[in-house]
């Protein structure tokens, strides 16, 4: 009985005390649990700092640059003119790849101010607040920096050739021929390797005065010069060479000459001018033969000598000829005076046939010493028209180094120019072209 009055007791006091811990609020095995089932606030996506964009050399370009935030997949740039509406935004969307630094080029449409954002975007697509900063570009592309190497174009007997948007000049300076490139006749870039190495060709010596020459029938280059005092030709793929001569002989094997120049009229014949040592330095014109190595000697026919009084001032010297046609006129542009003389110069004279007989112009010369275009230029002479790329001729020509020193001979560039009575002219301040790197 008192076995079963003490149970009895015991169950009811169990009881009592599990109602009292259920309802207790501060019961320690449920302390915490509402902090647990409480939703989190959501973390922001960081945003880009240092946001720059800064006008580079081009026009309407701008460098963007910033410093990405840590945990971000993506970075999307935007640009809108200043006061446009936000939906006319063109946007881009820039990979992080863990980078700390991002960059992004814009070439924008037009000159303007222009707002710029970057957003940042994590790996869940989540963005961030935009950052924006204004820039505005630059209205003109700057000015080219350029390294200038020599402040002349050292080569002597120039010429010029205009191609694909690009002038390649040649002339006298050492054994082969070097080529120098431009683009707008005042900086000038020696090409790496030789137009023509001297192994490309027969002689040995005397390098002098080439000339290059587009054939487009046959789609080559023809460069036509002197070595070791004889006329020979080689030819090329591309106006920087290399020139090879495939047949190692001189054009005219048995006789010495000099300062060839290659003349095709509208029929399509070839003709070749050059000097011989005929009575001084003389100016002769023979046909060529189709393939451009030879000539017919039976045409050989004598064009200008140094007869007049400012042509022999020292020597007997016309040498350095050059042919344009214009309507039915053909002008054969010549120097006279040995090339040493600080009044070597520049004449022309006019035939109405390849082949002459000429007509010297009566007021030569047209370029010398003391004319107005050689501006104080000394010993100017043996040069060579070419047309440039809007259709106008210059002349390019060399001069001494200065009223003491005939060497290192240097180029200049003059416009050359035709009245409408047909009279040359050789005019302006001279174009006094450098080297750069």
């Amino acid at each position: 009985m008192r076995m079963t009055q003490y149970c009895l007791l015991l169950s009811a006091w169990f009881l009592f005390f599990s109602a009292q811990s259920c309802g207790n609020s501060e019961n320690p095995l449920t302390e915490g649990k509402d902090d647990k089932e409480k939703p989190k606030e959501e973390e922001p996506v960081p945003l880009v700092t240092r946001l720059t964009a800064r006008e580079t050399n081009k026009a309407n370009e701008l460098d963007i640059t910033w410093y990405n935030p840590n945990g971000i997949a993506s970075v999307e740039v935007s640009y809108l003119p200043e006061g446009d509406d936000e939906k006319n935004a063109v946007t881009a969307n820039v990979r992080v790849y863990n980078e700390t630094r991002g960059y992004y080029l814009v070439q924008l449409p037009e000159y303007d101010t222009y707002v710029i954002g970057a957003v940042s975007i994590d790996n869940f697509g989540k963005r961030s607040e935009k950052v924006t900063v204004t820039a505005t570009p630059a209205e003109e592309d700057a000015p080219p920096v350029v390294e200038v190497i020599n402040d002349r174009l050292p080569i002597a007997d120039p010429h010029v050739i205009y191609h694909n948007g690009k002038y390649y000049a040649y002339g006298t300076r050492i054994n082969g021929f070097e080529v120098y490139i431009s683009e707008d006749l005042e900086h000038w870039r020696r090409n790496e390797s030789l137009a023509l190495p001297p192994e490309n060709s027969w002689g040995t010596r005397w390098f002098w005065a080439p000339e290059v020459y587009y054939i487009a029938s046959k789609n080559r280059f023809y460069m036509f010069y002197s070595v070791d005092e004889h006329i020979c030709v080689a030819s090329a793929t591309r106006p920087e060479g290399p020139f090879v001569q495939d047949e190692r002989r001189p054009i005219v094997p048995n006789e010495k000459g000099i300062d060839t120049s290659l003349f095709i009229d509208d029929d399509g014949t070839p003709y070749l001018y050059y000097v011989r040592f005929t009575d001084g330095n003389v100016i002769w014109v023979a046909e060529m033969n189709d393939d451009l190595k030879s000539i017919k000697s039976e045409t050989l026919t004598r064009c200008i000598t140094a007869s007049e009084p400012w042509e022999r001032i020292q020597g007997k010297v016309a040498e350095g000829p050059s042919i344009l046609k214009r309507g039915d006129t053909y002008y054969l542009i010549y120097s006279a005076n040995h090339f040493e003389s600080k009044d070597y110069a520049v004449g022309y004279a006019t035939s109405n046939s390849p082949m002459g007989p000429w007509i010297k112009y009566s007021g030569n010369p047209i370029l010398r010493r003391d004319k107005p275009a050689a501006s104080g230029l000394i010993g100017t002479g043996h040069g060579a028209p070419f047309m440039t790329a809007d259709g106008s001729y210059k002349y390019i020509y060399h001069a001494h180094a200065n009223s003491n020193s005939v060497g290192p001979r240097t180029s200049y560039i003059n416009n050359l120019e035709f009245s409408e009575e047909g009279v040359i002219t050789i005019s302006g301040e001279p174009i006094r072209p450098v080297v750069i790197k």
